[in-house]
């Protein structure tokens, strides 16, 4: 079997593309993108091709641009071409120059596929890239995921040549007498993948000449097994939804559908999910099993809770205090908190209620009044308590959430705390008669 059949056989397997569809191929001048244009032409798809030009190797950067502009020319597919400082991009994003190569060149992909209404993107990965892949994350640690190696079909992107390994694709070339450009920083050991495609592949081919093969079956294996536990994750998800948030009770499973789960939860509530790691569903784990503590750090100003029988991610970016004066009037922070303070003179007419407090002005420094979260050493002496207590304990007594103590506002000045929103006020600040300071919350 040549590999146009092995090519069209793999098409099929994985409902790749449909007869005659348009499809834009990645194309570096390389020998596996350069068989993947000549394919995929050869079975009357119609290829647009797409070249991106990292201005990483000088010259020879110009050198494939021009070449791939040739090849395109020599078989009438239109191209589209582009130029990029990728070692500028990447120190700007603060990646490494092979992580920001790559975001950018899908990014760039798939901005050309949507200009050209082209539904389909064609990439040029062989068994010999799955292969390498896998040994890549099983050196840097990895899970299933990691091992199911680089899927054939993921979106918008198809992998036409998944199932051919580098020699078939070079022997291909060679028959057809098709050139093609070499990348010398594929020929150094200054990258991680080089070293495990000229170093750890061979010792494995000694071993195992079918050993792409072997990738391949075993990549797709983890793949479905991942599939299957992921629905399973799901579907304990949608079962367990209460109070807003999840039932613990539901993460008494298998530790694989648990794990997926929490990832799943994460990628619900808006976790950047490329700041998760192993260490993060390790602290989540932990916090369900019910140890000492009741809450962690996320990614992303995320945290979890565990609380009242479930488990919660909320987001809580950083609330800096906000000053308060005479006219006041503003949501606070992220919360639906509508804060309202007003000057009242005496005798004037007061709307008491749960959410409105009356301070008296004489008690308070107006120069440091602010609201703000509540902060460790927070004290506060209700009306009906004998002296003062720790607010944590206030909270704690009240049955408080700590989910929902962190969006509490505490009104405070320099000499402690006036009041807290939905708890009190402090009876050193009561109003006596005289001017006072209204404080009304909406939307608590």
């Amino acid at each position: 079997m040549n590999l146009e059949q092995q090519t069209a056989r793999t098409i099929a397997r994985y409902d790749m593309l449909q007869p005659g569809q348009p499809v834009l191929c990645a194309l570096s001048g390389g020998a596996d993108s350069v068989a993947l244009v000549c394919v995929l032409s050869a079975l009357g798809y119609r290829v647009h091709a797409y070249h991106l030009n990292h201005c990483l190797r000088g010259a020879e950067s110009d050198r494939d641009a021009a070449f791939v502009h040739n090849l395109c020319m020599k078989l009438a597919i239109p191209l589209t071409s582009e130029r990029e400082d990728v070692a500028t991009y990447a120190e700007q994003v603060g990646e490494s120059v092979e992580t920001a190569a790559r975001r950018l060149r899908y990014a760039r992909l798939a901005d050309c596929a949507a200009w050209q209404d082209i539904a389909r993107i064609a990439t040029a990965h062989t068994a010999d890239d799955n292969l390498e892949t896998m040994l890549f994350h099983l050196a840097r640690g990895t899970g299933a995921k990691g091992m199911g190696g680089i899927p054939p079909v993921r979106g918008a992107i198809v992998r036409p040549l998944w199932a051919a390994t580098r020699a078939e694709v070079e022997s291909y070339l060679r028959e057809r007498g098709q050139g093609f450009v070499t990348d010398s920083s594929n020929l150094t050991q200054d990258y991680t993948r080089n070293r495990i495609r000229h170093a750890v592949v061979p010792v494995l081919r000694g071993i195992n000449p079918a050993c792409t093969q072997a990738a391949e079956r075993l990549a797709e294996q983890l793949r479905e097994d991942d599939k299957a536990l992921c629905a399973l994750a799901e579907q304990a998800l949608a079962a367990a939804r209460i109070d807003g948030g999840t039932a613990l009770s539901a993460f008494d499973t298998f530790p694989a559908v648990r794990s997926r789960m929490l990832t799943g939860l994460l990628t619900r509530a808006g976790v950047p999910m490329r700041q998760v790691s192993a260490r993060h569903i390790a602290l989540l784990t932990h916090l369900l099993e019910g140890g000492g503590e009741r809450s962690c750090d996320l990614p992303g100003a995320f945290r979890a809770y565990r609380e009242q029988g479930c488990l919660r991610i909320l987001h809580e970016p950083a609330r800096q205090p906000v000053p308060l004066f005479d006219g006041f009037r503003a949501r606070l922070w992220d919360t639906p908190t509508i804060l309202t303070v007003k000057r009242k003179k005496p005798g004037e007419v007061f709307h008491k209620s749960c959410d409105t407090f009356l301070v008296d002005c004489g008690t308070i420094n107006i120069g440091t009044l602010y609201a703000r979260v509540a902060a460790p050493g927070d004290r506060l002496t209700l009306p009906e308590a004998r002296g003062a207590r720790q607010l944590k304990r206030i909270f704690s007594d009240r049955r408080i959430p700590p989910s929902a103590r962190a969006r509490l506002a505490v009104i405070a000045d320099q000499q402690g705390v006036i009041l807290v929103q939905g708890v009190g006020m402090d009876q050193s600040r009561i109003a006596h008669g005289g001017d006072t300071f209204e404080f009304r919350f909406e939307g608590l």
